[in-house]
This record gives structure tokens, sequence and C-alpha cells, in this order.
């Protein structure tokens, strides 16, 4: 049975069970200590440290605070610019004094990622800078969507199971919209504090749609980027037509910044088309999309029909445990494009001057760096999760 760590917190309220159920009950301690799931020695050793517990953290779980850090050296650059940046409202996480750190140190860029990232979090800690976040939000109840979910994928799994069924013509789109602004809503700040304020650029609300489309052998196929803006328009016509990514990727124009019937038709010859050239005649083709609205329009169902493509709609409120672009491809693609951002931004934030606004080709910039980036087994896997893979 693995050890339990108990809280400070904990300890002091068993403490107070324990000195009010002696003096009133004249209960025994190994009475007591069983109770509560914990040995008699160790109330006694805490009512020795009960002094040290009163002025210690309510969660912290030790009194030994462990080796001094190898990396102290770096703490008043680290630790300063963290309070910098909260002082002026920028949103920062581990990740990003990892960045710093590397910045300022040679020795410090040379270790792996996962040292790197542990040893900024115990200095963090050190210094009393914990995660903090804004909102929080609630959902269903998860075993609905799963029930449903396994339901549904009894039915589609003997389907892609069948011998002329080729993984790389199984395939899933998805968009996700894309901030140009992408401050964190977690910070680290200092425990206690009532206030927690993350400042924004000029174009906080301004945001864009990114098209991802995966199949089933772990192939990216080209992205589509839709931003906000008339078709005929200025942006699309001069600023998009001339963009150095245009050949990488599909770029497109709508009022809102949405995906709509139009745009999927771009999507269709930008993106699948291109892909089905090299389909083998009498391979079944599976493009699987949630029932968001202009994935299931006639005209697009139609053309889905001429192109010899079978639409398999996601159900409803199943696409977080189901779709696999939500899955395993939404969280590390925006978490690699918002470390580019924050690479970005970090040389930019001054104090006394507005945050800087990210530009059109900034954002393609980054989306297709993170999309040529982003390893093909994250893309298998994310058909694979755990109890609700698509095959067998």
């Amino acid at each position: 049975m693995p050890r339990a760590t108990i809280t400070v917190q904990r300890k002091l309220t068993i403490l107070r069970d324990a000195d009010e159920r002696q003096l009133n009950n004249k209960e025994s301690l190994k009475s007591i200590a069983r109770s509560h799931g914990v040995q008699a020695v160790q109330i006694r050793n805490w009512r020795k440290q009960r002094d040290v517990l009163s002025l210690t953290r309510p969660r912290a779980r030790s009194l030994h605070k462990g080796k001094p850090s190898t990396i102290k050296y770096l703490e008043d650059a680290v630790i300063g610019h963290a309070f910098e940046m909260r002082q002026i409202g920028v949103g920062i996480t581990y990740n990003h004094l990892v960045i710093k750190a590397c910045q300022l140190d040679e020795g410090f860029r040379a270790k792996t990622y996962e040292v790197q990232y542990q040893l900024i979090r115990r200095l963090c800690n050190s210094n009393c800078l914990v995660n903090r976040r804004r909102t929080h939000v609630s959902q269903e109840h998860p075993q609905e969507a799963i029930d449903r979910a396994e339901e549904w994928l009894s039915e589609i799994r003997p389907i892609l199971s069948a011998p002329n069924v080729l993984k790389e013509y199984i395939i899933n789109m998805d968009q996700t919209p894309l901030p140009f602004s992408l401050a964190s809503s977690t910070t680290l700040e200092l425990e206690g504090e009532k206030t927690v304020t993350v400042r924004q650029t000029g174009n906080s609300k301004t945001r864009c749609t990114v098209s991802l489309t995966i199949t089933a052998d772990g192939g990216k196929l080209k992205r589509m980027i839709i931003f906000k803006g008339q078709r005929g328009g200025t942006i699309a016509t001069r600023e998009l037509a001339a963009s150095q990514y245009r050949d990488n990727m599909v770029l497109s124009c709508q009022s809102n910044a949405w995906q709509d019937e139009e745009n999927m038709n771009d999507w269709v010859d930008g993106v699948l088309v291109p892909h089905l050239q090299q389909h083998a005649a009498g391979s079944p083709v599976y493009l699987f999309l949630d029932q968001f609205a202009a994935h299931d329009t006639a005209s697009f169902r139609t053309r889905m029909d001429s192109l010899g493509v079978t639409l398999k709609l996601i159900p409803g409120k199943c696409t977080w445990v189901l779709q696999p672009i939500d899955v395993g491809i939404g969280k590390p693609f925006k978490d690699r494009v918002r470390q580019k951002w924050f690479r970005w931004m970090i040389n930019h934030a001054e104090a006394d001057v507005d945050l800087p606004n990210a530009s059109t080709d900034e954002i393609q910039q980054w989306v297709n760096d993170t999309w040529q980036e982003l390893p093909e087994d994250i893309v298998r896997n994310s058909w694979k999760k755990s109890n609700l893979s698509w095959f067998v």
C-alpha cells in the first residue's frame, strides 16, 4: 500500500480533535489515531511540532524544504522576471520561466526539458509562486457521453476494420478558434492574493479559426486558417494572396472568422481533393466530422457523394471523448502555438506601453511551424483513447 502524505491543515485538525477527545472523553491516543487512519506516534510528533505547523502553508505536506535549488544563481533574474510580468498583468507559467532561464544561462539550456521544468517548479514553490486560475467551467456528467460514445463506436469499428479500408483514408477534420492574444488564464501569483490580474493585448478579442485535418495512419493534411474579413476584400485579395505560406495552407476570409458553407468548399478543394488524388480505386474513404451546421448541409453531402467519400457525423456532446482532434491534437497544438506567441511577446512586453498585437503573418507562421513540428505519434495516438479506441 503506498505511503500516504498528510497536509499541514489535516495534521492540525487531527491535533485539535485529539486534544478535545482526550480532555472530554478520556479517550486513548491509540484509539483516536486509529479513527483518523494514522499512528499514535505521529500525533505525538505533530504535538511537538505544533508551533511550526501553525506557521506553515495549510496545503504543505512536509516541513522539510528539501535540498537547496541547484539554480539558486538564477533566482533573482527568473523570479524577479516573474514578479515584473505579474506587476504589469502578464500571465506566466512554469514553461514561460523555463524559456526565460534558457535565455539567461547556457548551462541550464543544455539540460533536458524535464529537468528544466522540475528545477523551475521547485524554484517557484520555494518563493510561494503557485498556479492560479481565473475561471472554472463545469461540464455534464461524463459517463453519459462515454456511454453514447461506446455505443456509436461499436457500430463504427467493424466498418473501419474491413480489409479494404486504408487508415490513410480514414479522415477527421475539426475547427479550433485561435485568439491573436494567447495570454493564459492561469498565472503564477503569491498565495493569498485576492486579485489576480492578467493583461491582454489590444486585439485580445480578435481571433481566427484553424481547420486541422488528420488521418488514422498519423498523417497531417494541409492546414486552413479563416480570418475575419470579406471574401473579396482587401485582406483576402492582398494580404492573404501575397502570403509566403499560401502554398502550405488554405487561407480564407469570413465576416466573423467562422467556418461556413462557402469556406467548407475551400477546404474540400484545397485539402481533401489533393489528398484523394492518390486514392486507390476501390478503397473506401471515410470522413468523420462533428455535428456543426456547416458539416451537414445538403450541398456538402452531395459534394462528398460526388467524390466517393462516406460522411459520418460524430454524436453530439461526445466529441471530447470521441473526436481524435479534440482528444489528442487540440491541446498539444495550442500549447505549441502559445509557446511561440510567448517567445514573441516576452521580447516586446514593457511596463509603460500596451502589449503588442500579433499580425496575420505571425499567426500564419506559428500555425505553419507548429503543424510541421507536431509528431506523427501524437496524431496516431489521438485515435486510440483508452477504452474508446477507434480500432479493435
